[in-house]
């Protein structure tokens, strides 16, 4: 899975607002069993470029996907999930009529039906497979739902988009597209939408994307600690401690004995605050430190030297972004141990130059979904069964996949998925691609999109610098964290909604 860039606050606003329903059609894609979803180390098509935009956007959106696949799925605990009657009638002519009213706002059969078919067009267009009816339907309303709470919201806390603004927007969107605006509008009206309600709607969809942007986005914070791992996990050992960042620092600890009082916690804070503001003007700090701690016994100080930052405290870390040699940390650090006052002595940054060897793997794979009433060991067996066969060389595993995988994008190209890094797929795929050379098959591997067969085609030894794996990783974390984050909101936004369904969509039992 290739690293998803983070784009800026301008271009998540006019991608959100292109490509909502999109949006809407990929998850509904994504949790119909009976399809798969889009493998996510496929080579990038146009198509899969929009969804991994839509992903980025959708859900949170999610940087370098995570989603990410961005999933925006019901969240579990929701405080309603509507289940869709089968024989729903769909006659486009039939009097429109309210389906759910979600706080103050009602939404209409005429939207659900609006909304169905421009996921349906936009899966078409996309020449990906339209989900059954009551399943499309059920996501379709759903999206709905959430769309109407994230707007009131949004509302509530005096979010808005002036005329002058939502043109500079539009104006862009046309651009994007290589359009005037008239030529864009002219196409809008083709669709049957007329330009008030067209500017209406993507009002709409500006603010809720701003809302979520605030609520969400800008929330996820990602450490140098957690890249560093995220590299060593994925990677290996790639860049041992002497490749790594290091940092000198230096603290005042005023400690906290256990049990402390909350008046006793008060007096040492207020300490730490003052010893901070004093040695804010020293231009010594250990020299200041070890004076102060002629007179008050109960203070510490301590050189802690270099350091990699594996090997020091995660709050520590924290504290230390975007601090530069020489300067102090400008806020006391709370720790169980107690106050620290921190002072950045020095920081040795490696090359970002420096590359590292790392093994790739081509591969191609099949893909079998999850099915209703399938049981997992029959298509594990199913997927033996092709394994043998291609070990036997009765079969080739091109053909096969040609034949039997139900990941469409890669299916045609015989299951060829490419060149892929330790760390650009999925972690599942990792940890089988290690005990695997060329020309050898995986045994059945389970992930989220089905059970997969991989075959290695050929490896080989490459460079990369370490500025590109750390780039990877800050982008796999934010989108990570972006999705749990997501659905944990939508999740809480739902809670505190008051949702009434109307007939013939009813309350899960």
């Amino acid at each position: 899975m290739t690293a998803l860039l983070h784009k800026n606050r301008l271009f998540l606003t006019i991608i959100y607002s292109l490509l909502l329903a999109m949006q809407c059609a990929v998850q509904v894609e994504a949790q119909t069993k009976a399809k798969p979803k889009s493998n996510p180390l496929q080579a990038q098509s146009s198509s899969q470029l929009v969804e991994q935009n839509t992903k980025e956007i959708g859900s949170a959106t999610t940087e370098l996907v995570p989603d990410p696949s961005l999933k925006i799925t019901t969240p579990e605990k929701a405080a309603v999930n509507p289940v869709v009657n089968k024989n729903i009638n769909t006659d486009p002519i039939e009097i429109d009529r309210v389906i759910a009213v979600v706080n103050r706002e009602v939404i209409t059969y005429k939207e659900l039906l609006v909304r169905i078919r421009l996921v349906e067009r936009q899966l078409q267009e996309a020449k990906r497979a339209v989900p059954p009816k009551d399943v499309l339907e059920k996501q379709a309303f759903e999206r709905l739902i959430d769309e109407s709470i994230m707007f009131q919201e949004a509302q509530n806390m005096n979010l808005r988009i002036p005329d002058q603004e939502l043109d500079f927007i539009i104006n862009n969107v046309a651009a994007q597209q290589n359009l005037s605006v008239e030529q864009f509008l002219a196409n809008i009206k083709k669709d049957g939408l007329s330009e008030k309600k067209f500017r209406e709607n993507f009002r709409r969809d500006v603010v809720i994307s701003r809302y979520r942007e605030r609520a969400v986005e800008s929330k996820v914070k990602i450490s140098d600690a957690e890249i560093t791992d995220y590299i060593n996990m994925r990677v290996g050992q790639a860049n041992p401690a002497e490749d790594q960042e290091l940092l000198y620092l230096a603290q005042i600890l005023v400690p906290l004995q256990d049990g402390v009082s909350s008046s006793d916690l008060a007096q040492a804070r207020e300490k730490a605050e003052a010893i901070l503001a004093k040695v804010t003007n020293e231009v010594d700090f250990l020299q200041y430190a070890n004076a102060l701690v002629k007179t008050d016994k109960l203070v510490r100080v301590q050189d802690l030297g270099y350091r990699s930052i594996d090997r020091l405290p995660k709050l520590f870390i924290d504290a230390s972004v975007n601090i530069k040699a020489g300067q102090i940390i400008p806020q006391v650090v709370r720790s169980p141990a107690g106050f620290h006052i921190l002072k950045m002595l020095d920081r040795k940054v490696p090359s970002q130059n420096k590359t590292i060897q790392i093994t790739q793997n081509e591969i191609r794979q099949i893909l079998i979904t999850q099915k209703p009433g399938v049981l997992d060991e029959d298509t594990q067996r199913r997927l033996r069964n092709y394994r043998d066969q291609v070990l036997s060389k009765t079969v080739d595993f091109g053909d096969l996949a040609k034949k039997f995988s139900e990941d469409k994008n890669t299916a045609s190209q015989q299951g060829y998925i490419g060149w892929v890094s330790p760390g650009q797929s999925l972690p599942e795929f990792d940890v089988a691609l290690a005990n695997l050379r060329a020309g050898s098959v995986s045994d059945p591997i389970r992930t989220e999109f089905g059970w997969h067969l991989l075959q290695v085609i050929n490896t080989r030894q490459t460079e990369v610098t370490l500025a590109q794996q750390k780039e990877f990783a800050r982008a796999a974390i934010r989108q990570e964290k972006l999705d749990r984050a997501y659905q944990d909101w939508v999740r809480e936004l739902r809670d505190s909604a008051t949702i009434d369904l109307r007939p013939p969509y009813t309350l899960q039992k």
